[in-house]
């Protein structure tokens, strides 16, 4: 529904007639609702709050402690992996060396020659 609909409707609407003492007696009338109603109190502070603040707080410090383990983590796994580096570049360097002596079969890889070292 557009604007223009909206409006339309409204002007066909029929308003109903009023007397003199009923807008003389309106603010007067709204007045004495108005006093007459309780006011609002403020609901009661709960715990909930508070918990959700400590759960929040507990979950920033979980957050903050995996972050830092993780950054400390890789260094760890970086020095094993570079002493398996290490060893495992010694090892193709040996089978580089050794290349000539191997004889591939049926039954699999064999040495030709034993290493003299």
């Amino acid at each position: 529904m557009n604007d223009f609909d909206l409006e339309s409707k409204i002007r066909g609407l029929r308003v109903p007639e009023r007397d003199e003492d009923y807008w003389e007696d309106f603010p007067r009338r709204v007045l004495t609702e108005m006093r007459s109603a309780p006011a609002e109190r403020p609901a009661p502070r709960t715990f909930m709050p508070g918990l959700l603040w400590c759960g929040r707080v507990a979950v920033a410090c979980l957050v903050a402690g995996f972050c830092l383990w993780q950054s400390r983590m890789p260094k760890a796994l970086s020095h094993a992996l570079l002493k398996n580096e290490n060893e495992f570049r010694q090892s193709v360097a040996r089978f580089e060396n050794n290349l000539g002596t191997l004889m591939q079969d049926e039954h699999g890889l064999h040495r030709l020659i034993e290493d003299q070292s």
